[in-house]
């Protein structure tokens, strides 16, 4: 007999064959992934935590530390299938649980999601990972990171995407509290009188001005203008740069003594805060020049007197003549 096959035949044949070749395939190999299957993470989201700075650990105020804050946990059950919440902090290279928190522990938040309210970490707990602080550990830093475990898996900064740690998803694995102070420092507009003397050049003293006290950040600062004027009085123009500076360890400020400036001079600087905290007294020369030196007294004036205790100024009566 004859077959005659038209195209709707031929179509139905082909269907056939293809749909037999994959129903033949192992039913044990998995398909492509589907959300369905997929593993699933989770991430904690910040709710709420401590006022600003609160991660400070000050050791001129060590009673007043603490950091607090309550996370929610963010995936397709709204954290519900969150076994546990894990915090540990690192150390100078070494790493300790501090808290754990289990499902039963995390409470239901308005929004439907389980969350973690971890309670102010306390002094104790710190002091027993670094032991007794004080301004010596100054510079030290706990490095905090929390870790959502479910499923058997663990997820933290480390296997989370940057997206999610970003801004917008308010993901909070990290966090640092730093051994450190709020510095006291002015910062802003002073005023001087400044007498100043080149040898080849003669003196010109009671110069009048203003310059800045300018915030390097951390615990770093600077005069805008350590010439206080010289330059402009002497050369008609510039504001020297180089070496200057000052920095503020909780509370103790030290003033450079040595410096070299942006021309290469090298200059030797003599300080001295009066009893008000109000003025100080700046001493400074060159003595770069074979045919004389550069130098300069300024006495600058804070608005307000100042709170730090100068760690190496001098009486007046020990300034060089």
């Amino acid at each position: 007999m004859k077959i005659i096959l038209n195209n709707i035949s031929k179509a139905l044949i082909i269907m056939t064959l293809v749909m037999g070749f994959f129903s033949c395939e192992d039913p044990d190999k998995a398909p492509v992934i589907v959300f369905e299957t997929a593993t699933k993470g989770s991430y904690p989201r910040l709710v709420s935590d401590s006022e600003s700075g609160s991660t400070l650990i000050n050791p001129n105020a060590l009673s007043s530390t603490g950091y607090g804050y309550a996370v929610e946990f963010v995936d397709e059950t709204k954290g519900v299938d969150v076994e546990s919440y894990e915090l540990s902090a690192t150390y100078k290279g070494t790493t300790t649980v501090v808290r754990s928190y289990s499902q039963s522990e995390f409470t239901t938040n308005a929004d439907g999601f389980r969350q973690a309210t971890v309670e102010s970490i306390t002094l104790a707990e710190i002091e027993a990972i670094t032991g007794s602080l004080t301004v010596a550990n100054v510079g030290d830093v706990l490095a905090f990171s929390g870790a959502v475990n479910k499923g058997g898996n663990s997820y933290t900064s480390a296997n989370s995407s940057s997206t999610v740690q970003g801004a917008a998803f308010r993901a909070h694995f990290t966090f640092n509290m730093p051994v450190s102070c709020p510095s006291d420092m002015y910062v802003g507009e002073v005023n001087y009188v400044a007498d100043y003397s080149i040898g080849w050049d003669g003196a010109t003293k009671g110069v009048s001005g203003t310059t800045s006290i300018v915030d390097n950040s951390g615990g770093s600062f600077d005069f805008a203008d350590w010439s206080f004027g010289g330059y402009d009085a002497f050369y008609g123009c510039c504001t020297p740069s180089g070496t200057f500076g000052f920095t503020d360890v909780c509370g103790e400020v030290t003033f450079v003594t040595e410096a070299v400036d942006s021309y290469g001079d090298q200059w030797e600087f003599h300080y001295n805060l009066d009893a008000s905290k109000t003025v100080l007294n700046v001493w400074g020369s060159n003595y770069t020049y074979a045919n004389g030196q550069e130098s300069a007294w300024a006495v600058v004036t804070f608005p307000t007197a100042q709170t730090w205790n100068c760690a190496n100024c001098e009486d007046l009566a020990d300034f060089p003549n």
